[in-house]
């Protein structure tokens, strides 16, 4: 038995290594509503999609809705800037939103 807890501690403790920590990033690109648009989840969720560096499309599910009327409901609101937490769960980037706001036009 003492074995088996040990065990278990030992995969619990690795477990966030293995799972990858979220790191802290503020990503810049156009929002929707992960159901309404993206048609990629069962209810509405933010998603905000960010064209990365090699020019592809990356998609991340927020883990929260934040600000969601305002610039994820209404189709789509690009140039938006959103500070928060980027993990992979599920093989799916997810973001847990510390703060969304839309950059003006110049």
């Amino acid at each position: 038995m003492k074995k088996l807890l040990s065990i278990t501690a030992a995969l619990t403790l690795a477990l966030p290594i293995f799972a990858g920590e979220a790191k802290e990033v503020t990503l810049k690109g156009t929002g929707m509503c992960a159901s309404c648009t993206l048609k990629v989840a069962d209810s509405c969720t933010n998603a905000l999609q960010v064209k990365a560096e090699d020019g592809n499309i990356k998609t991340y599910i927020f883990t929260e809705n934040m600000k969601h009327g305002a610039y994820f409901c209404s189709g789509k609101t690009e140039n938006l800037i959103v500070k928060g937490l980027v993990a992979k769960k599920d093989g799916k980037l997810t973001l847990k939103p510390i703060s969304v706001e839309k950059k003006e036009d110049s």
